[in-house]
């Protein structure tokens, strides 16, 4: 019930909080602190001054809002995004200001939002910050710095104000601003606001102007080696052209007379029409390699720094493979069971990032759902990738369940715990274990 209470009330205080941030100078919030002390201690005027300090701060504050009220003008802004970011890589972008006006304006600040959702109770009492770890228990307790953080991280980036000295009249100007992506996924701009402090320096006059824009942030990525699998070339039911799509299409190899059974969509109109006879398109299947890589992604009660390390490491194998003569089938478990492929000219690799971007924890145990998906997909495989996320029982009986097939299989388990234990493993397996605090050393040991 505390918890709930407090919660209610943090939604107002963060409001309060921002307008506060956003509207007032430095100077605008030391006055508006002193002002309720100085009306405290002002009370008796009789036995202090401090209610002409009181009436000054007042006065001066009250005209610094008034004057903020005169500021007008028509503008347009243009945005200009990069196709892509990355996180924790700060990129630059530019923004058009266009002063529609006859005058000329002078000293304004341009503020660029980004969307920043209030998150529900439910949703704030799932979040983990690892921040937590060195606040002190009321902190902990009343939780409003989580709040902060888990707000910052849905917010998703940081960007700094950036002043502009002038903009003639009828004319415009570009400006570059700098963004610091702090998660992976869509950033969602909202809107933009040109600002402009008052003669007295305490209050920000603001003009917001509804700008909404999308920005793709890509996990991190590292430097990972190339698959050396010692796996054979497996036999692939339809060719190249059927590797990432469903049916019966195939490598085109010869006409032939149309047989019983046939499908309709192999008749080949065209000599159908010459010959007055039905004929049809022969196709030939093809042997080629073909690599699996598989993302868990169920977190359990682990921190979401270890889900982001696989999907980075996911993300990095998926980048790197350049093998002109292999696929790679990106494979996890969501809401339903996805796979995506790439290489061997199929390209896709822009939309398995953009999926690998987006992608969430699970935090109810999918691996019975893994273990099914992988009976069925790996007699097509070549040699397979698992990154884990633990090394648990149900984990230990997948990886004992696909070291029964002839194939290379390589395990990847990303922790940030000592101890976990390899050696109850089958020894058909290659496993190895990549430490949070030492990512790029772990996989250059690959």
């Amino acid at each position: 019930m505390l918890r709930r209470f407090l919660f209610a009330n943090f939604k107002l205080v963060y409001k309060l909080s921002q307008w506060m941030r956003h509207r007032f100078t430095s100077a605008g919030l030391m006055i508006v602190l002193i002002i309720p002390v100085a009306g405290v201690f002002g009370f008796d005027t009789r036995a202090t001054l401090s209610f002409q300090i009181f009436s000054i701060t007042l006065v001066l504050l009250i005209t610094s809002i008034s004057l903020s009220l005169f500021f007008r003008g028509k503008f347009s802004i243009e945005r200009r995004l990069p196709d892509f970011g990355t996180v924790g890589t700060p990129l630059y972008y530019s923004c058009t200001v266009k002063n529609k006006n006859k005058t000329p304006k002078r000293g304004l600040i341009l503020i660029d939002d980004l969307n920043s959702p209030f998150p529900t109770i439910n949703e704030f009492a799932k979040t983990q910050d690892p921040l937590d770890k060195k606040r002190n228990r009321i902190d902990r307790f009343i939780g409003y710095p989580r709040l902060v953080n888990t707000i910052q991280k849905c917010r998703g980036g940081s960007i700094a104000p950036v002043s502009i000295d002038y903009i003639a009249e009828k004319s415009n100007a570009e400006e570059h601003i700098e963004l610091i992506p702090l998660r992976r996924g869509y950033l969602y701009f909202e809107k933009t606001r040109l600002g402009q402090v008052d003669p007295l320096g305490l209050f920000h006059a603001q003009k917001i102007i509804n700008n909404k824009d999308k920005l793709l942030i890509l996990p991190k990525l590292y430097k990972t080696p190339a698959l050396n699998f010692k796996g054979k070339r497996t036999y692939q039911l339809g060719g190249v052209n059927n590797a990432s799509s469903t049916g019966d299409s195939q490598e085109f190899m010869s006409l032939r007379d149309y047989r019983p059974g046939d499908p309709i969509r192999s008749i080949h109109w065209k000599s159908f029409a010459k010959t007055n006879h039905p004929v049809v398109k022969e196709y030939d299947d093809e042997f080629f390699v073909r690599y699996g890589l598989i993302l868990d992604t169920y977190l359990d009660k682990k921190p979401e720094e270890i889900f982001e390390n696989a999907v980075s490491i996911a993300a990095s194998f998926m980048t790197a493979q350049k093998e002109q003569d292999a696929l790679l089938d990106l494979m996890f478990i969501g809401n339903n069971t996805y796979r995506f492929t790439s290489g061997r000219g199929l390209g896709g690799n822009e939309n398995i990032l953009e999926v690998l971007s987006c992608i969430e924890p699970e935090y109810q145990s999918n691996i019975l759902k893994m273990e099914i998906m992988l009976k069925e997909y790996i007699h097509e495989c070549s040699g397979l990738i698992c990154i884990l996320l633990n090394l648990d029982d149900e984990r230990k009986k997948l990886i004992e369940t696909l070291s029964q097939f002839n194939i290379p299989i390589k395990i990847l388990i990303i922790t940030d715990a000592e101890g976990i234990i390899l050696d109850d493993l089958p020894d058909s397996i290659e496993a190895n274990i990549i430490h949070s605090d030492s990512l790029q050393e772990d996989i250059d040991r690959l």
